[in-house]
């Protein structure tokens, strides 16, 4: 995991990576609950993260016009670029550290979390 971490420099934890990278392949940005909801966090713990990325200008809040109670969360073009520098380096580290892993046990772990991921979603 250190070694994951690393990769994202230091401008960036774990949990904002994930934040950033939920965003980057949501590219009309994502709304407080729904963000909270594909991260598995309260609403509290994403409201500190977004705000510290707000502070680096990785993202942006936009008040939707049709119902101002709704709040979308959005990457800026700086987190833009900087998901296209980190994202590519992060999947290769992955793939470094699965590269121990038989074929067949990847496999199985692709399945036991396609499972969670099912449960999850009440399925």
């Amino acid at each position: 995991m250190r070694d994951l971490r690393a990769g994202l420099r230091a401008e960036c934890t774990m949990p904002q990576f994930d934040v950033l990278a939920q965003l980057e392949r949501s590219p009309d940005g994502l709304t407080f609950s729904a963000l909270s909801e594909k991260l598995l966090v309260t609403a509290g713990n994403l409201t500190g993260i977004v705000d510290r990325l707000e502070k680096q200008e990785l993202v942006r809040r936009e008040t939707n016009p049709k119902d101002r109670r709704q709040t979308f969360i959005k990457l800026t073009d700086k987190g833009r670029e900087y998901c296209a520098k980190v994202i590519p380096q992060h999947t290769q580290d992955i793939a470094r550290l699965l590269g121990g892993l038989t074929d067949n046990t990847v496999q199985n772990l692709r399945a036991d979390l396609d499972k969670l991921a099912a449960l999850l979603d009440g399925k």
